[in-house]
This record gives structure tokens, C-alpha cells and sequence, in this order.
């Protein structure tokens, strides 16, 4: 069956906005004239074009073999609407299909078919999400993504000829999220990711956002709307790389980034499950790299062991260390000048740049001399530096070429959730920061277009994970 459209309408509607445009003189009113003219045309080819396809045996033919395979029966064309270019709803005849029941036994009800359990599955064959164009929902989708609102968002959108009220660009979002997490640690992943004669370079810290819960209890008379709580949580930052020989990030392959607002055992779990999927027992080594919170130490050595990595490194931050540092060289006696606690303060970081953290200890007891206040800085040191000494040795892990610094992830946080999620007054939701932390993971890390094809994929039933 041919594809038609009316050139002819299209052709008085230019020349009608060319013909415009010589009185107002306004290019920008024309591009967007044009612009309108031209993505109509276009929508309509391609809903006829779909149509056509949709009539076609070959196709109805596959989409009915994957149904089967999902446990769906056909219950013939339902009328129902899409989004392809312009954010505009399109009438359109498409295959339904619903959950097919078990058959009934004598003697037993059959249970009734909950409302809209079944699914337009010619649609999601050619790749749309919640019926919108994958096109449409990926602009749509990185626009809620980057832009500080849902509101500021839509504006955007609207600017370049998308017209998408609040509420469907969110819940585009939300359905692309939950979508993609149903195969969270595989769908970002692509063949290059391999890690045969490559090191993984890992990194884990924690953010800050404000989660909004709703108040449980009776609603009293004179409220309108029930109140929330919105208390600071900190959602875990995972940043992995992919280094060379010589401990550099190989820039063909993009990093992974995600984030969660599981705790530290469901962070870990998510972990694991993406080590396990890149194959990381395959990895010339793994480099473990945090700050000295001790709930990530106790977790990464019987992470290691469980995986089967041939080399594990852990390596404390060295900025974080240096942080340390400032907390011991705070209980100096305040008698030294200013000049002086400077340089003391700068030796002992050269001496931990050294791994020499026994001198360090030494010199504390040579300058603070009142009791109380060595105790503490005694304590401080051995709590955090003694404990940790082995993770210390930057001396060495220079000498490895090993990396000995964090950045990566407090790059990551400050990116991931500080500029759209920590904004002031912003309150979420537990499921749909969850949602928001993952996309934006994918986004910007450069993963998002793998995402995309994996999606494709989950929709026809032909994804296979990688690498």
C-alpha cells in the first residue's frame, strides 16, 4: 500500500507563510510557521506510513509471535493515540493486546481482567515509550533531566516546537526510568565495555537531597492537603573506570555512573551486580577508591573475595586524608603563631604523601603537649590514619602508577544530584529520586544512547546483555 501525502497542502501553507512574511517581516515567526507546516506533514506521513506497516503480514506476524512469547493474545485494532515530533496527539488504529488468562476449570470463577492490563504492541515494537515517539521521549526526557524544573522544562520544550503539557513530560520520565531499571545493571553497558587486560578503577561516596514523606494520621478538619516530611537522606554515588596500563582513563570508553537511594547494603548489591555483569573476575585489577568512612572498607575486601578479582587496591582519598589532617592539626597548642602551625601542617602532609605516617605520629607527641588535647588528637590519628594504613601507602600506589584520588565521584555527585536534585525548596518523592538518579547517572556520563538501543531491544524481546 503507498504512502500518501497532500504536497499541495503543503505548498499553499508555505507560500501562504512566505506571502506573510514579506508584511510582518519577522524571520523568527517565520521559522516557527515553517517549522509547524513542516513537522504536521511529516507527523502524518509517518502515521500513515505506521498504518500501512501495521497492515502488513510479515510484521503483524512477528509482533504476534512476540506476544506469545510474553504470555498476550490479540483482541484485534483499537483506536488510540501517539506523540511523534511535536508533542501533538495523533489518532491512530493500532493491535491491542491483553494478558491472556488461564483457561477456566469447573467448578472455579474465572477471575476478571484488571482494567487496561493489555498493551498496544505494534507500538512498542517500533520503539515507543507510554506512546510517544522515542525521538520525542528522549528530548523530552533529557530536557525534565537537565533543565533546574519540570515547569522550566516544558518551556524549553515549547521554545523548539514541542508542545508537552507538565504532567505527560513527567510521567514520560518516570515510565522511560522504571523501564530501564528493570535491567538496571545491564542496560548502560555496551561490547566495548570489556575488561581483558584492563584495570577497574571504583569510586563510592554519598550526596545529600531532601526526601518528601507524606504525614501518616487522620486529616484534621480545617486542612486541605496532608502534611510532609522532608528530611535530608543520602543516596549512594557509584562512578566506575575503565584504566589502561599506565592507570588512565581510556577515553573510548565512557564511565558508568549511577546513584541510589538504597542504603549502604542496597548500594553495595547494586554494585556487585554490575561488577558481576562487566565480568570483573576477567579485570587485570580492581582499585578501590573512597573516602574513610568505614561502612565502605568493611564492604569492599568481602566484595572482592566474592567476586574472584585477581588484584584488589584500596586507597583512601588523599584529599580526604588531608582533611584529616587539619581535624589533628586543630588541637596544636595556640600558642605558635600562625606561620608556624602552617608549616607544621604542611610537613605532615608531605609526610603522608610519603606513607610516612609513624614520623607524624611522633611529631604530635613532640607538639601538643597538654594532656587532654594530645589524647584527642591521639585518638583522632589512630581512629582514622593507624587504622587505615595500609590504604595510605601513596608512595607506593604512585609508584604502581595507581590513581590516589576521589575526584571522579565528587565530580559526579556535585553533577548528578547537586545541580537538579539538592536545589533549595526541592523536596522527591523516595521512587521518583530513585528514577531521576539513574537518568541522570546515564545521561551524563555519556551512556544515554546505549540505554536508548537497549530499550529498543527489551521491546522486540531480542536483548542480550553486554559485553
Amino acid at each position: 500500500m503507498e504512502t500518501t501525502v497532500d504536497i499541495q497542502k503543503l505548498q499553499r501553507t508555505i507560500d501562504e507563510t512566505l506571502s506573510n512574511f514579506q508584511t510582518h517581516s519577522d524571520a523568527n515567526r517565520l521559522i516557527i510557521d515553517l517549522r509547524t507546516a513542516l513537522f504536521s506533514t511529516i507527523e502524518d506521513l509517518i502515521v500513515s506510513s505506521i498504518e500501512n506497516l501495521f497492515s502488513d503480514p510479515c510484521f503483524f506476524k512477528a509482533v504476534k509471535k512476540l506476544a506469545a512469547k510474553l504470555g498476550f493474545r490479540f483482541k484485534g485494532f483499537k483506536p488510540t493515540s501517539i506523540r511523534l515530533l511535536s508533542g501533538r496527539s495523533l489518532p491512530i488504529e493500532s493491535p491491542y493486546f491483553a494478558k491472556a488468562l488461564p483457561k477456566s476449570r469447573r467448578g472455579r470463577k474465572r477471575k476478571k481482567r484488571k482494567p487496561k492490563s493489555g498493551i498496544h504492541l505494534g507500538l512498542a515494537y517500533l520503539g515507543f515509550m507510554d506512546r510517544c515517539s522515542a525521538v520525542l521521549a528522549s528530548a523530552s526526557v533529557q530536557a525534565s533531566l537537565l533543565c533546574p524544573s519540570f515547569e522550566i522544562a516544558n518551556r524549553t520544550l515549547s521554545s523548539v516546537g514541542i508542545d508537552m503539557d507538565i504532567k505527560t513530560i513527567r510521567r514520560l520520565c518516570m515510565h522511560m526510568g522504571n523501564r530501564s531499571m528493570e535491567n538496571r545493571h545491564r542496560i548502560t553497558l555496551s561490547e566495548n565495555d570489556h575488561v581483558t587486560g584492563r584495570v577497574l578503577f571504583v569510586c563510592i561516596d554519598g550526596g545529600r537531597l531532601r526526601e518528601r514523606r507524606t504525614k501518616k494520621g487522620r486529616l484534621a478538619s480545617h486542612q486541605k492537603r496532608r502534611g510532609y516530611y522532608s528530611d535530608w537522606r543520602e543516596p549512594t554515588q557509584i562512578v566506575i573506570q575503565w584504566l589502561d596500563a599506565q592507570a588512565n582513563p581510556i577515553k573510548e570508553i565512557a564511565p558508568l555512573y549511577d546513584a541510589t537511594m538504597a542504603d549502604i547494603n542496597g548500594a553495595f548489591e547494586l554494585l556487585e551486580d554490575y561488577l558481576r555483569q562487566i565480568g570483573v573476575d576477567q579485570a587485570d585489577g580492581v582499585i578501590f577508591c573512597a573516602d574513610g568512612d568505614r561502612r565502605y572498607w568493611k564492604r569492599f575486601s568481602s566484595l572482592a573475595e566474592k567476586l574472584e578479582a585477581k588484584t584488589c587496591f584500596q586507597v583512601i582519598d588523599y584529599t580526604h586524608a588531608k582533611q584529616n589532617l587539619h581535624i589533628v592539626a586543630d588541637h596544636l597548642p595556640k600558642t605558635l603563631e600562625a606561620k608556624e602551625r602552617t608549616a607544621i601542617l604542611k610537613n605532615w602532609k608531605d609526610l603522608l604523601w610519603q606513607g610516612n605516617l609513624m614520623e607524624i605520629r611522633n611529631q604530635i607527641r613532640q607538639y601538643i603537649t597538654y594532656p587532654s588535647k594530645l589524647k584527642k588528637a591521639l585518638n583522632k590519628f589512630n581512629n582514622y590514619f593507624v587504622k587505615n594504613l595500609r590504604r595510605m601507602q601513596y608512595a607506593a600506589f604512585r609508584l604502581l602508577n595507581l590513581p590516589t584520588g576521589s575526584g571522579c565521584v565528587e565530580s559526579a555527585i556535585r553533577r548528578v544530584i547537586n545541580l537538579r536534585l539538592k536545589a533549595p525548596g526541592i523536596f522527591w518523592k523516595r521512587e521518583t529520586a530513585e528514577v531521576m538518579l539513574f537518568l541522570r547517572s546515564t545521561l551524563l556520563c555519556g551512556r544515554w544512547d546505549n540505554m536508548l538501543e537497549h530499550l529498543l531491544q527489551l521491546n522486540r524481546g531480542t536483548f542480550e546483555a553486554c559485553p
